[in-house]
């Protein structure tokens, strides 16, 4: 019914294109456009009509005037107001009428866009819902496989005991046996008889020590270990970790030397024992002929701090964020003997005492593993 057109088109036709009429400023410039809402003390238009209305009675007044030029020319004069001021509020009627229509078109398209926006609200809406379900459904299977996994992980780590319990007294038989054919109780050996209970000797050793890290993993996993704190000197606790690897320091001629030996530390002797051999015991395997293995004690914050430094290969960078993951072996074991067990069990007693172990090692520059213990309180 009506047609939508720019307002310099409409100023310059001067016709009102959103009119029914197609009011023409020179055919009707009076009147109330029929399209308009406003009422009529708001209508530009009604209002001029009261006052040309008023007009025009003065000047018709003035042919009871006896005539002359004065009064034909304020006739005039009043008649080109009246065309003026009609012609000046068409226009303004027409701005307004065409501001009013302008005002439904956006009013229309906004209404469009805001049934769109619904729309993709409620698609939106849906597709999360379907979403959330399938990740409801997924979370069900990974929990699902989670327990699967823990049930297992607990028969691996049952078997896992079982098995090293079993393994373990053959095994102690197998070296204590071999010691005695050593020590010549059964009897003298030849040079490659000692040989041959030699290697038995050390494989058989090497094996029980496998066995027992592998009880050892099981015990913390199953979280039976209990710690007996007491003040331990460090000292007499290296002492005794050098006596137990002094043979296979020798093997390698690699030398083992402590300083500061009047520190001491709040924690579980055995276990604090058990991490010390644990680390000297990788120095040492990782150490070329004729090295040293370091160890040294600073206070720490809150505790001490014992480094134990080694000249050997060093671990590559991209290796020293799992070297203390359980049978994780390097780049640079090279069929270095081991179950890959030691650095993690070490970490996880230095973790029971409230500290850590943490590594600083570059390749073919050599390790320092750094283990960390706090006071009694500050580990409480």
């Amino acid at each position: 019914m009506t047609v939508m057109t720019s307002p310099s088109t409409a100023k310059a036709a001067r016709i009102n294109q959103n009119c029914v009429l197609r009011r023409n400023v020179k055919t009707q410039p009076y009147g109330r456009c029929s399209v308009c809402s406003l009422q009529l003390k708001q209508c530009h238009a009604w209002q001029s009509n009261g006052w040309s209305f008023a007009l025009v009675v003065v000047t018709l007044s003035l042919l009871l005037v006896p005539p002359g030029w004065p009064q034909m020319l304020l006739a005039a004069a009043l008649l080109g107001v009246v065309v003026w001021q009609g012609l000046v509020n068409h226009k303004r009627t027409d701005e307004l009428i065409y501001g009013q229509h302008r005002l439904m078109a956006l009013t229309q398209e906004l209404r469009g866009k805001q049934l769109l926006i619904e729309q993709q609200n409620e698609n939106l809406a849906a597709e999360v819902d379907a979403r959330t379900a399938e990740l409801r459904e997924a979370n069900v299977h990974l929990a699902a496989a989670n327990l699967e996994l823990l049930e297992l992980d607990k028969l691996r780590s049952a078997v896992l005991s079982n098995v090293s319990h079993e393994l373990r007294t053959p095994l102690t038989g197998i070296l204590g046996s071999a010691q005695n054919l050593r020590d010549g109780i059964a009897g003298g050996l030849t040079q490659a008889q000692h040989e041959y209970v030699e290697l038995i000797e050390s494989d058989s050793g090497r094996l029980i020590r496998v066995v027992n890290e592998l009880l050892e993993w099981s015990r913390l996993q199953s979280g039976h270990i209990q710690l007996h704190r007491a003040s331990v000197a460090v000292q007499p606790l290296v002492d005794e970790v050098f006596m137990l690897l002094r043979p296979a320091a020798e093997r390698k001629s690699v030398t083992l030397e402590y300083a500061d030996g009047a520190a001491s530390i709040e924690g579980d002797a055995d276990k604090l024992k058990q991490i010390l051999i644990n680390l000297v015991d990788n120095a040492i395997k990782f150490s070329p002929e004729g090295a040293s293995v370091r160890l040294h004690a600073e206070p720490g914050a809150g505790g001490l701090r014992i480094l134990v430094e080694d000249c050997g290969v060093g671990v590559a960078p991209e290796d020293v964020p799992h070297v203390f993951e359980r049978f994780f072996r390097g780049r640079s074991a090279d069929g270095t003997p081991g179950s890959g067990l030691g650095l993690a069990i070490a970490r996880n007693l230095a973790r029971l005492h409230g500290g850590d172990i943490t590594l600083q090692s570059a390749p073919q520059r050599g390790s320092i593993f750094t283990l960390s213990v706090p006071n009694a309180g500050a580990a409480a």
